[in-house]
């Protein structure tokens, strides 16, 4: 049986009993799942996300479940840790990382912070709910997908309950801030003002929530407050995360990429749009130095340290046979169709290069199962006319098969998939490619097919030999 370990990733505070609280939560968290659980930390804390990795492939551990222990999707998530794992599959390849989704909007979490409003109310005088606004705060994000999900949370806790008002807020980096809140739940005439902080630990963002709703107190003497205990070792939290780390364990770990600013054009966030997954070391890559030796597996374009362009190279078009199908295996280098692939090989890099192309939500293939099958079929064509490799479909949701030759080829075959901005996953010699119902035949059909012709021809006409 394979050695699985979950590398449980938290934000990082230079605050002890925020730190603290996370080491007792990784703790209750490995006794839950009966799992080796390793702590680490994108700042502030150490370790760092590469190192607690290395060190787990040190001690054995052949699959690593990689949570990002934050409320909500945001840069973060999208951006650093992926970083980070993509570094790490390229110094383990043999090792399987799967990259699971954040706590996101769970039943869990919204009992949690249910039982914590309640807890709070019994703590003090009666008064009406009818007359009781709640003000849930979250931690803020420049990313609009997170902060639409504490305005999730807050319509969820607030139905069904009772309550006069519900109002959400941030500590910082969008509005409404705290005070901004507060004075939008005094102007609807609540009487009491419950304020629940949406954060996972203690700490100073927890500590200057209180401070600003003691200031709430001295400006509006004729109404009450409360502040709820934070979201913290609840049973709810464990459970949200044991969620998490089952889907990706079973392969079913996605993120909705529907209202990302990445890939949506959101007003006020165009410059995000399409830009590629970066991050610094000051977070993914902390701890990260140059490695030559990973450098001298990589193709010839991306070696030397000189900077590669994110911008795709120019598409060549799709050619049909006469039976009107993509003729996959025409449609590189016509000037030499002896050998087709290898100014591909050799220079060229897939359209979906600047944004990396992940797999789907498993629940659109569930909502339209016909167009999740016509786009395995022609990937299955495609996959096969440029590589004559075996393809499976016996794979989870989301994916396609490739079966290598052999288990350095696939290995190789990942690193170099990888540097292309497609995702890809290894189970011994079969490379997991994305799949989704949504994938167009000249987009995301075609940007696989275009990074695994490439470096499958690479592998065969230049490495193997």
């Amino acid at each position: 049986m394979t050695k699985t370990a979950l590398l449980l990733i938290g934000h990082g505070t230079d605050d002890p009993d925020g730190l603290a609280e996370y080491h007792q939560l990784a703790s209750l968290v490995q006794e839950r799942l009966d799992c080796s659980v390793q702590p680490c930390f994108l700042e502030l804390a150490d370790p760092p996300i590469g190192q607690a990795l290395d060190e787990c492939a040190r001690a054995g551990y052949r699959r690593i479940i990689a949570l990002p222990l934050l409320l909500g999707a945001a840069g973060h998530q999208k951006n650093d840790i992926p970083v980070a794992l993509q570094q790490a599959r390229l110094r383990w390849p043999d090792v399987t990382i799967h990259y699971g989704a954040p706590l996101g909007v769970q039943y869990a979490l919204l009992k949690a912070l249910a039982d914590r409003l309640h807890e709070a109310e019994a703590a003090v005088p009666p008064v009406p709910r009818a007359e009781t606004a709640l003000a849930l705060i979250g931690r803020g994000s420049s990313d609009p997908d997170s902060n639409a999900d504490v305005a999730r949370m807050a319509r969820l806790l607030w139905e069904g309950r009772g309550y006069a008002h519900v109002m959400y807020g941030f500590y910082s980096i969008t509005t409404p801030r705290v005070p901004e809140t507060i004075k939008a739940c005094v102007a609807l005439g609540a009487r009491r003002i419950i304020v629940i902080p949406y954060l996972l630990f203690s700490g100073r963002i927890l500590q200057r929530i209180r401070s600003q709703v003691n200031d709430a107190r001295s400006r509006y003497p004729d109404h009450d407050f409360v502040v709820t205990e934070h979201l913290g070792l609840h049973e709810g939290v464990i459970a949200a995360i044991q969620q998490r780390f089952q889907e990706a364990t079973e392969g079913y770990a996605a993120v909705n990429c529907d209202v990302c600013k990445y890939r949506r054009l959101f007003p006020g966030y165009t410059a995000d749009f399409g830009r590629p997954q970066t991050s610094d070391h000051e977070h993914g890559l902390r701890g990260a130095t140059a490695n030559n030796e990973m450098k001298s597996i990589l193709p010839p374009r991306y070696r030397g340290g000189r900077p590669v362009s994110a911008a795709p190279m120019s598409a060549a078009p799709l050619v049909f046979d006469k039976t009107g199908q993509v003729a996959w295996d025409r449609i590189w280098g016509g000037d030499d169709p002896s050998n087709p692939f290898c100014e591909l090989a050799l220079a060229g890099g897939p359209p979906h290069r600047g944004t990396l192309l992940e797999p789907v939500d498993p629940e659109t293939i569930r909502v339209d199962p016909e167009g999740y099958a016509r786009v395995i079929a022609e990937l299955r064509r495609a996959l096969t006319m440029v590589t004559d490799l075996p393809v499976t479909t016996d794979v989870a949701p989301g994916w396609i098969g490739l079966i290598c030759e052999s288990e350095e080829m696939a290995i190789w075959l990942l690193r170099a998939i990888i540097v292309e901005n497609v995702s890809v996953r290894r189970e011994d010699r079969t490379l997991l490619l994305p799949a989704g119902p949504q994938f167009r035949l000249d987009g995301e059909i075609k940007n696989v097919v275009t990074a695994v012709a490439k470096t499958y021809h690479y592998w065969k006409e230049h490495i193997q030999r």
